[in-house]
């Protein structure tokens, strides 16, 4: 997996983190108020340090949202591929040959990508991700009947199913009208998946600047000790 600039940064975030987790660790050691290190300390081992949970959420989190920028990526890139839009076409090179392997593939590489996609888009489950969702089922909901005379079928869930037989049957015609011209199903759910590509950016970004947890930061200070004080008054 490439590692962008902000994840690593990300990462040099919660190290530091954790690194004043220990700094803090040490101070509260030292303390001679037993009672209120020992609640404390324990407070900090439940939750594995005051950085550690909140990484591993957003680590997760992040490797989740770039698998389903890549896999819209290829949603796209596969559509893209699909697309009659320049002469010597996938379609002008079946008709010349007398085969339509190579579409054939592309279909089949297209589909597995945006069944991915539509899984990743329904385990997130966030109101954006939702309303991508919807536009795609509703796509491929209103093309079902196009997309049945190449062998590929809705399942109930938005997935595509693939009849190899039907698709291999299916002449050049047939596959250049519903998967190669403009505003074909193949078109439009490129272009949606490139909204999906977006998002899903946008997430990562936001979780690669998230705030980690620091344990000198005043919000933690509160947070951790409740009303009887911060740090700065817990050694007075």
């Amino acid at each position: 997996m490439r590692i962008t600039r902000n994840y690593r940064n990300g990462l040099m975030s919660a190290m530091k983190a954790n690194e004043n987790t220990s700094l803090f660790r040490k101070a509260l050691s030292r303390n001679r108020n037993s009672s209120r290190t020992a609640a404390i300390l324990n407070g900090m081992n439940k939750t594995g340090g005051l950085g550690n949970q909140n990484f591993a959420t957003n680590t997760k989190n992040q490797n989740f949202y770039y698998d389903m920028k890549y896999h819209a990526g290829q949603v796209e890139e596969y559509a893209n591929g699909l697309a009659d839009s320049e002469k010597n076409s996938i379609y002008d090179k079946a008709k010349e040959s007398g085969s339509t392997e190579e579409i054939q593939s592309r279909i089949k590489s297209f589909v597995n990508q945006y069944n991915k996609m539509l899984n990743d888009l329904e385990e997130s489950g966030t109101r954006a991700d939702d309303s991508l969702l919807t536009q795609i089922n509703s796509l491929s909901r209103s093309n079902s009947q196009e997309l049945a005379s190449t062998g590929v079928t809705r399942r109930s869930d938005g997935t595509l199913m693939i009849d190899e037989k039907k698709l291999a049957e299916a002449d050049v015609d047939t596959l250049k009208k519903v998967w190669g011209s403009k505003n074909s199903f193949a078109d439009r759910a490129g272009q949606r998946a490139g909204s999906v590509e977006a998002v899903a950016q946008q997430n990562m970004k936001a979780l690669a600047s998230s705030n980690y947890s620091n344990p000198f930061s005043r919000s933690n200070l509160y947070a951790n000790y409740g009303t009887k004080g911060n740090y700065f008054n817990f050694f007075r």
